[in-house]
């Protein structure tokens, strides 16, 4: 690790730098590097007359962390020869650190970042005739990032640092530095590679879920202007009935579908009753016994039977979940459910669904289909649903607008739905991680509201579609590569039947 260096340990020097040392290594271990940021500034020194400003350079390493705190900072600042007065004696600093850092939304572009952070840390003094000049220091600032291009952040900040120890001199950094991302490896599941050349590349469509009750209510009115620049898709050929000699003559070739669209298509077949003559299984749930997470002899062959319809189509994203009826707390009905969607899973890894395809969630009692009342209904309410998706569109970097391959998507989304009107659309935002949260979160309501505004624009009531935002929370393929970006911006649609 690059701060092996940051002490000159002589036998049991400083064994508050070796514990800060290891705080820093298990910290690390456990949260994962999502941003590296070399620096260079200068220190002004508060108490002029003891010691001189002077450069700093050093090296930081940011980490994922919450939805509360951003990022937690690990930081080494180094500063050669400075000298501290009356005595003329010259030092060298190692300065070793930890902040909590948060981003704050002021409305900037997604291409700039204020925040604020808060640390502690050590600063060692190599000269022993002044070493009471170091020792352990708090410190608080505030900075400014922007990403002039995705994969690097300009980033400038002013930080005030103080020291605990009585006389010792307070100090005023202010740097300049490089901040390369990182995905954060503890979101980024196991995925297929994307097999596509330059101008066929659609991404692999892997969508992921969270409680819809989160999303925020978007304005309906608000119409999205789309783009008329896209790639090429991939094209695959569905073949049609026979016609005749002539009439196929005069007939234009098969109408080719892009791979979004296809997916799509199996997505809804599987999703919706009788869409799909050829689905004779459209038992897509699983009920249990009170407080049992067992599944009922009834529905042991679901799974298998969803398995058989899913081949060939690894990218429709499987979602299982979890309810209960409403006895007991919520909170014990809460880890119940998610126990159930759990049992689901594996029950459907055993009939062949790789595990990377499903994703899980648990409800508790807060979405009962039929009343509690009766203990009809509590049976009904313990279930486990399984929900089909793919992902609708993929967008350009900071963009909301919908390129024409994801114009027709939606469109065959509002045609095939003439019929079907009992069944609704919810669809779910996405980013990459550049930027702040609170921006991308803003950024994945707009392209929930660009796909919603186009299905209501091809004649699909609004109230039929939810949306939900979810920004940079569920990326399906690393953030560290753009190709994995791309893939991570895009809009899942799920079709929900209430008529179970």
């Amino acid at each position: 690790m690059y701060f092996k260096f940051a002490f000159e340990v002589k036998g049991a020097k400083k064994m508050k730098n070796i514990f800060l040392s290891l705080a820093a290594c298990s910290v690390i271990a456990i949260a994962g590097v999502n941003e590296i940021t070399p620096v260079i500034g200068g220190v002004h020194q508060l108490d002029s007359d003891k010691s001189e400003d002077h450069m700093t350079y050093g090296v930081r390493v940011g980490l994922g962390f919450n939805k509360i705190i951003d990022q937690i900072e690990f930081g080494y600042d180094y500063s050669k020869g400075v000298e501290f007065c009356p005595e003329k004696k010259c030092t060298d600093i190692n300065r070793l650190y930890l902040n909590v850092i948060k981003d704050f939304n002021i409305g900037l572009s997604n291409k700039a970042v204020i925040y604020g952070l808060l640390g502690v840390g050590h600063e060692d003094i190599s000269n022993k005739d002044i070493e009471d000049e170091g020792g352990a220091f708090g410190q608080y600032g505030v900075g400014f990032k922007f990403y002039p291009v995705e994969n690097l952040a300009i980033k400038a900040e002013v930080r005030h640092a103080l020291k605990f120890k009585s006389g010792a001199t307070d100090s005023l950094f202010y740097t300049l530095g490089f901040g390369i991302p990182f995905g954060n490896k503890e979101e980024q599941p196991i995925v297929q590679n994307i097999a596509a050349t330059e101008s066929t590349a659609v991404p692999t469509l892997r969508d992921i879920y969270i409680d819809s009750g989160s999303s925020e209510n978007i304005d309906d009115t608000t119409i999205i202007t789309e783009t008329t620049q896209a790639s090429d898709p991939e094209i695959v050929i569905i073949a049609s009935d026979p016609e005749p000699a002539e009439q196929q003559q005069s007939t234009p070739a098969t109408e080719a579908r892009t791979e979004l669209e296809e997916n799509i298509l199996k997505a809804m077949a599987l999703s919706i009753p009788n869409f799909d003559p050829a689905l004779t299984n459209t038992h897509r749930y699983f009920n249990f016994d009170f407080d049992s997470v067992q599944i009922l002899e009834k529905d042991k062959g679901v799974a298998d039977a969803i398995a058989k319809d899913l081949e060939n189509f690894e990218n429709i994203r499987v979602k299982t979940e979890g309810h209960t009826d409403a006895i007991g707390s919520k909170w014990y009905n809460l880890k119940l459910s998610q126990k159930r969607a759990n049992v689901v899973k594996n029950e459907l890894i055993k009939s062949g669904i790789s595990p990377n395809q499903i994703d899980t969630d648990g409800y508790g009692i807060e979405q009962p289909i039929k009343t509690n009342a009766t203990e009809e209904g509590r049976a009904a309410n313990r279930r486990v649903e399984v929900l089909f998706a793919a992902a609708a569109a993929y967008f350009d970097f900071d963009s909301a607008e919908l390129k024409d391959e994801s114009v027709k998507a939606v469109k065959l989304i509002a045609d095939k739905l003439e019929g079907f009107d009992d069944i609704k659309v919810r669809a779910e935002g996405h980013t990459d991680a550049v930027g702040s949260k609170w921006y991308n979160i803003k950024l994945s309501q707009k392209r929930v509201a660009a796909v919603k505004n186009k299905l209501v624009e091809y004649g699909v009531d609004a109230l039929r579609v939810e949306t939900v935002a979810l920004g940079e929370d569920k990326p399906l393929k690393t953030n560290a590569t753009e190709e994995g970006r791309a893939a991570n911006r895009r809009v899942d649609v799920l079709f929900i039947n209430p008529n179970k």
